[in-house]
């Protein structure tokens, strides 16, 4: 009996199989033959258009001076050096500026201008040390010292660390002011007229701490 019986769970079995029949699971749902490729694992693939990053950042208005950013300014372009404005080069600076301004301020004061120019040539992808492009016209500056016209080098006369921001900004226009001389308030007027205009900057940092 047990060999008739499993001879026709044997047959029944070599029907599904040449019938293709489908199977049914415990829960009695119906258990599908997979599909070619069915049983193999799904790569999650995350894709990322290669140089897409690089291309922005190659388009960023940008400012750079001779110090890395964030770091230390060379004491020669400081009150305890030279005294000296430092070198700067602008990158990407906007095709549709007019001029160009510059700011340097310490966070800590910022109604303390160190250095304030305006009507840049926007041609211009640098500015040399020490120099001052043509045509350009500048704001009185304050070290902590004395007011001067031009630039101002940072002042630290403590040992902690102190920061400063440089901003270059594109202006939309040339700015039809002229600053008076050695006077502050013209001078953060001048700022102001600068910061109304701009429609783009471009910002690097450094810190001054005297050993």
């Amino acid at each position: 009996m047990l060999a008739k019986m499993l001879a026709k769970v044997g047959a029944a079995m070599m029907f599904c199989v040449a019938a293709g029949c489908a199977g049914l699971g415990r829960d009695g749902r119906e258990l599908r033959i997979p599909e070619p490729g069915q049983g193999e694992s799904i790569a999650i693939v995350a894709t990322t258009v290669e140089g897409a990053s690089d291309s922005v950042a190659e388009n960023v208005f940008s400012v750079s001076g001779t110090w890395i950013a964030s770091g230390a300014i060379d004491p020669r372009h400081t009150c305890k050096g030279a005294g000296i404005s430092p070198a700067l080069t602008f990158a990407n600076v906007p095709t549709n500026a007019v001029s160009l301004a510059i700011t340097l301020i310490e966070l800590a004061n910022p109604q303390q201008p160190l250095w304030v120019v305006a009507n840049i040539d926007p041609s211009q992808n640098s500015i040399q040390e020490g120099g001052l492009p043509a045509g350009a016209i500048v704001g009185a500056s304050f070290n902590g010292d004395k007011i001067t016209d031009g630039y101002s080098g940072p002042c630290v006369s403590d040992s902690e660390i102190h920061e400063f921001s440089l901003v270059v900004y594109a202006l939309d226009q040339t700015l039809e002011f002229t600053p008076e001389s050695m006077s502050l308030a013209s001078s953060q007027l001048l700022v102001q007229a600068i910061q109304s205009a701009a429609f783009n900057s471009a910002e690097t940092r450094f810190f001054v701490q005297n050993p």
